[in-house]
């Protein structure tokens, strides 16, 4: 069977995510990557819109990536829109000439198809064993599923609790202080009061952290040395790793972060939230095993593409 070349475009909140792969019954092969800090969220995800600056990020970004697509003879571009997209009043408006300018078109999904599509991604890159949570934090959303190997999906929910949110709710020093950490935590424990109660019934065994927040935290480790350098698409991150990572991020300033090996320019701002939010829920969760997956919403997309692609040609 002839294999075929397929494109995801995922518009987040922070960036717009580009996988180009080649797949063929069974098999997925990344042939291209590429992110780009378009903050579509930034000065307008708390008043419901999309500011005329991040439409212009929007735009451009979008002008590239078709350019991109249209290089590596790419024929199925599939766009996917979350949080900032979702609650956005103005967003058919940038839907309208996104298509009329690149001929993309965009599809805005729920926050339970999120989590679906991140769970599809995630069980392609690692197999775990038991029940377990798995995290994806983005610019307006966080994604949690909980879930089993022997019984698929138990639970999920998408919360409107993504960085770029809190980053606009909570003002945090640089460093941050203990009292920042202490206001966000009793914030996100009144929000997650349901996952608490999942937890509690499901118990699960281990975090699976899935996309940027948790590729970021994975490459700060293999930057300290504290993680071997592997190509693998998934990586355990032993929990003292992590808190020493988490712990150097709590001390450090704006400027200390740029200079970390692993640390993309972007992401400055938003790991030292996004590493309270990790940590807080490992400790309120009491989970004692913590991976990384590459896979997650882009990658399911994929997955879940190849299902009823090569089921129809059977």
């Amino acid at each position: 069977m002839k294999k075929e070349r397929i494109a995801v475009i995922d518009l987040g909140t922070n960036t717009f995510n580009l996988l180009i792969a080649e797949t063929e019954p069974g098999q997925m092969r990344e042939i291209y990557f590429e992110k780009i800090p378009v903050k579509l969220g930034k000065g307008g995800i708390h008043k419901g819109t999309i500011t005329s600056e991040a439409q212009h990020r929007a735009l451009d970004a979008l002008r590239y990536y078709k350019k991109v697509t249209g290089k590596y003879q790419v024929r199925n571009i599939l766009a996917f829109g979350t949080a900032a997209l979702r609650g956005a009043d103005n967003a058919k408006e940038l839907l309208n000439k996104v298509r009329e300018e690149t001929g993309i078109e965009i599809q805005i999904i729920s926050g339970d198809e999120e989590a679906s599509l991140i769970y599809t991604g995630v069980i392609h890159s690692i197999h775990p064993k038991g029940i377990f949570l798995i995290m994806d934090i983005g610019g307006g959303s966080v994604e949690f599923i909980l879930a089993s190997d022997t019984h698929g999906v138990l639970w999920e929910h998408s919360y409107p609790l993504g960085v770029a949110r809190l980053l606009e709710e909570f003002e945090l020093s640089d460093p941050v202080t203990e009292k920042n950490i202490q206001t966000l935590e009793n914030y996100l424990d009144s929000e997650l009061q349901e996952l608490w109660e999942q937890t509690s019934r499901h118990h699960p065994v281990m975090m699976v952290g899935a996309a940027g927040t948790f590729d970021t935290l994975r490459a700060l480790a293999t930057g300290k040395r504290l993680l071997p350098e592997t190509n693998s698409p998934w990586q355990e991150i032993p929990l003292k790793v992590y808190q020493t990572i988490h712990r150097i991020l709590l001390r450090s300033n704006a400027t200390a972060r740029k200079k970390m090996k692993g640390m993309e320019a972007f992401r400055v701002e938003m790991i030292v939230p996004a590493s309270i939010f990790v940590n807080f829920v490992l400790r309120k969760t009491g989970i004692s095993t913590f991976c990384q997956s590459y896979y997650s919403l882009k990658e399911g997309v994929v997955f879940r593409w190849m299902d009823q692609e090569y089921a129809h040609k059977k």
